[in-house]
């Protein structure tokens, strides 16, 4: 390897641990736009109203003893919405200061176990709204026991108060956005998900294409930077303007271009449609094993198979998909409970195949499989035949394969340094296991319904072989899955 190789890897390598060592912590949910956030000003007096997110720009003055806002945008420690303020209204950008008492607080997301009040000061004093149970809320600032928190309430979210001791019966949850795809590296090429040939009935044809090798990282909303294995180039778009109409084209750059270089994953029945932000045109290749941009998305070339080339676990940082995640809890799950109270064994294989293969799995289609096909037991759970059978129904869609079952630690630890993931039926429970550290000799254990006696939390932890041998977390049998 010369030289310029050499560098040109170092680079590569770093930028891509600069990507997976980088938290993004959302102050606010994601769909704004859709279901704006209702807001009181928490301070009297005068407030300033901008013109842009820098807040540089003074529009008016406000009197924030009557000002409320409909926030739909968030941006920095800004925030912009339409508001009103006595007799005035307008839009604008606000200091997200003035509605949110510590906007540097690290948030926490959670899960109400039943209904609760949510109060409009601080003190607790006067009720403002009340949330359903099951519902989620995000806790933005605190103060004593109180914890300020943003909620969910019928089509948009308010900011209130909520009291210390009802704070105590929630259930944590990752708040992290879930993405369609993990970071890190997968290989792109020609064809569906699904089917082993490529999705061409035509090998010949489909081996013409070049499969390409791309590190991704995440923005929001679904939405990567393409990075080139092969030269550590980004991938983006150009415009060449003629009149009025602009027409892109494929496009590389040295560093991540945030107007024209972000790309949506589209996950299709059985393929990936790779869609520019900025042009709204498709990713596709032609027979030169060039690149190009397509308007219309039904075109063939423009569809992808996405595979991890290798196990895409993040033991640092490892994200856990929990049973009481608001987007599925009171979900009813076989007509006996919700998947808040029965859905380990269907949310155990979504984390195991997350950090298998990189893929999130949509939790409702495997929870509606196991009711279709009696694998659901009322009363008691899922039956562990799922896991098999999630393979066969699944595994081509989202890259991962039955790889047996035992009831042995040390099948379970040669497996995980091989590259498997496994489910784990402990005391009436199923966990995910997802990794072993040679170091330190431990396990990772991701447990979708965290409780005390297991003394395990809703973001992964660490335990040591022996208590996979005894106690609420002794494994009885282990299930295996590996990549496809």
């Amino acid at each position: 390897m010369n030289k310029r190789k050499i560098i040109t890897a170092i680079l590569f390598f770093l930028s891509v641990f600069l990507f997976y060592g980088k938290q993004v912590r959302a102050a606010f949910p994601t769909d704004m736009e859709k279901r704006p956030v209702i807001a009181s000003c928490r301070k009297g007096g005068e407030v300033s109203v901008y013109k842009d997110a820098a807040l540089t720009k003074k529009i008016m003055v406000a009197d924030g003893n009557n000002l409320t806002v409909k926030a739909t945008r968030v941006e920095g420690n800004s925030i912009f919405g339409s508001y009103e303020s006595g007799n005035t209204k307008g839009e604008g950008w606000f200091p997200i200061s003035d509605f949110v008492e510590d906007p540097e607080y690290e948030n926490v997301y959670a899960t109400v176990r039943e209904t609760m009040p949510i109060y409009e000061d601080v003190d607790c004093s006067s009720v403002q709204t009340k949330i359903k149970k099951y519902r989620g809320i995000i806790v933005v600032s605190k103060e004593g026991s109180s914890r300020q928190v943003i909620c969910e309430s019928k089509n948009h979210y308010e900011i209130g108060w909520m009291d210390g001791k009802d704070f105590v019966n929630t259930l944590e949850y990752d708040g992290r956005e879930k993405q369609t795809l993990a970071d890190g590296i997968y290989e792109f090429g020609y064809g569906y998900q699904d089917d082993e040939s490529g999705g061409s009935e035509d090998q010949q044809f489909m081996n013409q294409f070049k499969k390409w090798q791309f590190s991704i990282r995440h923005i929001s909303a679904d939405r990567y930077y393409l990075q080139n294995v092969e030269d550590g180039r980004y991938l983006t778009v150009s415009c060449k303007k003629s009149g009025k109409r602009c027409s892109y084209s494929v496009d590389w750059t040295a560093q991540p271009d945030e107007e024209y270089g972000q790309f949506k994953l589209k996950r299709q029945i059985g393929a990936y449609m790779i869609c520019n932000t900025k042009s709204n045109c498709y990713l596709a290749q032609n027979l030169e094993n060039d690149l190009v941009l397509y308007e219309n998305r039904n075109l063939i070339q423009s569809v992808w198979r996405v595979r991890a080339i290798q196990k895409m676990s993040n033991p640092r940082n490892p994200f856990v998909f929990t049973q009481y995640d608001p987007l599925w809890c009171k979900t009813p799950y076989g007509g006996g409970g919700c998947m808040g109270t029965a859905g380990c064994g269907i949310l155990a294989t979504v984390n195991a195949v997350y950090a298998l293969s990189g893929q999130y799995m949509d939790v409702m289609e495997l929870a509606d499989y196991a009711v279709e096909k009696n694998y659901r037991i009322v009363g008691s759970g899922t039956d562990d035949g799922i896991f098999k059978a999630a393979c066969k129904e699944f595994g081509k869609k989202y890259g991962f394969a039955w790889d047996g079952k035992s009831g042995s630690v040390d099948v379970l630890k040669k497996k995980l340094k091989a590259g498997d993931t496994a489910v784990a039926h402990v005391e009436g429970h199923y966990v995910c296991i997802s990794d072993y550290d040679k170091k330190t000799k431990k396990y990772l254990v991701l447990d979708s319904n965290y409780i005390p006696k297991r003394e395990t939390s809703a973001f992964g932890d660490w335990v040591k072989v022996k208590r996979l041998l005894s106690g609420p977390l002794e494994a009885k049998n282990f299930f295996f899955f590996k990549l496809r």
